[in-house]
């Protein structure tokens, strides 16, 4: 099943872009001057490491 990220919450376990995520915080930013908007993701990376991506907001993910 597949979410945008802008739907995700906290503790949803993902894949995005072939990696395994856990979602530890979501911040979505409001429309930009080009007309999109974007997420800011704080993730846990399966070897525990926390990582932040920024991604369009209307991006799929896979849901695991």
């Amino acid at each position: 099943m597949e979410k945008e990220l802008k739907d995700l919450k906290p503790g949803e376990k993902i894949n995005l872009e072939g990696n395994n995520y856990i979602v530890k915080e979501i911040e979505v930013s409001n429309i930009g001057k080009h007309g999109r908007s974007k997420c800011r993701l704080v993730v846990i990376t399966s070897k525990k490491e926390e990582k932040i991506l920024v991604r369009l907001s209307d991006m799929k993910a896979e849901l695991i």
